[in-house]
């Protein structure tokens, strides 16, 4: 081996420790805490276990179960633990990262290949957490766009009846996942069908393929009246999404601005200029007109199309929907990066902004999640120690905390997820009222909770739901425990 090829591999190797020791970090931070999505994932391995098979995340039709199917044998070897769920999206985006490697050496060098991999796996900060996150889906739409832009890449270069196949099973298998996977694979097909047009002669295989890799799609779609073909309602207006992404979501999947904070990181005047800066790199990339680039160039300029009309990127809290073009941010900053400075400047300052972002969440303790109007507190167990020494197996609790109770107890005690829409008093005990058709993700355990008389209830502390719902329980003698930053009303006689 080169001492060239000694020194890169030294180099990746470092990167990937530290993208390690990152990783950790979020892990060990307040905000590292399992939440409720995470819990969901969890129980839907379980439930694969045992002979169930959702296709998407309860109560949608779009996220496919894959994460949860490859945590399913992580979670019968060690338990239903948030360590088993998140290794398998850690192990994604890890993989997703040799990819953006594969990628580089087909659009740019080997050595800014490996640049692109070493950023794209430390930074930035909020993307450094989401990737110990089990959220269902990110991982796998992540790897699968990840795959069809190498796939693309390859039969631009070559056709080959393999990578025909691949492209069709990958496409498949990303609708299946999530609908995000067209940001990247819409324009990249329009873009190989104009240059390579003899692809189209040989296409045959590529819908095929496709069918096969969706087939779970399809099936799901079949049973629920193409749920998929049905996003959910847009929360505010269609501009706002555009400006959502300028203000909000791009400066925070670029690690300038903090997510659910909104905080520039150095200041609002340091972030604006680099903001400005790195747009202006994109246009003079754009004017060069480099022809290897060009494919990930089209995925940027095509992508606010794509978050304008989404009915669901009214969230500007923090920057889930930029998933699919952080790599492809990760690539156009290695083009640039010509000498060994410029690299060097580029990697310490990505690494400086993740740092900075870490030390800023845990120092203003910033909430991921809220619910009841308050932050949701990050330590379960001292709700699950008041339940288990008043021997309640059932407790009411909002989505946040419901999913957690059931998950941490390893279902010995199960929370039934309830908005309180309309509470009431019944044979001396507390009903939500939540109407039958309004039951969340999964009525289940609602249900389930609703046939024992004994039902606790769990409020975050400082929220707005307990005080509603406080004169009913104090009514029917319940009792308030204070039991970390949660109140637990435990019914009487319990």
């Amino acid at each position: 081996m080169s001492g060239a090829r000694r020194g890169l591999l030294g180099f990746a190797l470092a990167g990937a420790a530290a993208g390690v020791g990152l990783r950790v970090w979020a892990l060990l931070l307040p905000q590292g805490a399992l939440d409720a999505d995470e819990a969901v994932v969890g129980l839907m391995a379980r439930g694969i276990l045992h002979g169930t098979f959702p296709v998407f995340f309860p109560g949608q039709g779009y996220g496919g179960s894959q994460e949860a199917f490859l945590a399913a044998p992580l979670v019968a070897a060690f338990g239903l633990t948030d360590a088993a769920i998140r290794a398998v999206v850690v192990a994604l985006w890890a993989g997703s990262a040799v990819l953006v490697w594969r990628i580089g050496l087909r659009v740019l060098d080997e050595r800014r290949a490996a640049i692109a991999a070493v950023l794209f796996w430390i930074w930035p900060t909020y993307f450094d957490w989401k990737s110990t996150r089990a959220h269902g889906f990110y991982g796998s739409e992540l790897f699968l766009g990840l795959a069809v832009l190498l796939l693309v890449l390859r039969l631009a270069d070559r056709l080959t009846r393999r990578d025909l196949v691949l492209l069709g099973l990958a496409l498949g298998c990303g609708l299946w996942s999530s609908p995000q996977v067209a940001i990247v694979a819409l324009p990249l097909l329009g873009w190989l069908a104009y240059t390579r047009r003899d692809v189209l002669r040989r296409a045959a295989l590529v819908p095929a393929a496709f069918v096969v890799g969706a087939l779970p799609w399809f099936v799901g779609n079949l049973r629920h009246d193409w749920y998929s073909l049905h996003p959910g309602r847009n929360e505010g207006s269609w501009t706002a999404h555009v400006h959502n992404l300028v203000v909000s979501t791009l400066p925070e999947a670029l690690g300038l601005r903090l997510a659910w904070s909104f905080e520039w990181l150095g200041g609002a005047v340091v972030g604006y200029l680099l903001y400005a800066g790195l747009a202006a790199g994109f246009v003079w990339l754009c004017l060069r007109r480099t022809p290897r680039l060009t494919p990930l160039l089209l995925i940027v300029a095509v992508f606010p199309v794509f978050y304008f009309v989404s009915p669901y990127t009214w969230l500007q809290s923090e920057p889930r929907y930029l998933t699919l073009v952080l790599p492809v941010f990760a690539l156009l900053a290695a083009a640039v990066l010509t000498t060994r400075t410029r690299a060097a400047l580029a990697l310490a300052l990505a690494g400086a902004l993740t740092v900075a972002g870490f030390v800023e969440l845990d120092r203003h303790r910033v909430a991921p999640f809220r619910t009841e109007g308050a932050p949701v507190p990050a330590n379960l167990a001292p709700v699950l120690d008041t339940l288990r020494t008043h021997h309640l197996g059932y407790a009411y609790a909002s989505y946040w905390v419901a999913w957690r109770i059931t998950f941490e107890s390893n279902l010995r005690i199960v929370g039934a997820k309830t908005s309180y829409a309309h509470p009431f008093v019944r044979a001396g005990r507390v009903q939500p009222g939540d109407p039958p058709d309004d039951l969340g993700i999964d009525p289940t355990y609602y249900e389930e909770a609703e046939r024992h008389r004994d039902v606790a209830h769990v409020f975050v502390l400082g929220g707005d739901v307990e005080p509603m719902v406080r004169p009913l329980l104090r009514r029917a003698r319940y009792t308030r425990l204070v039991s970390g930053g949660f109140a637990v009303w435990i019914p009487p006689g319990a």
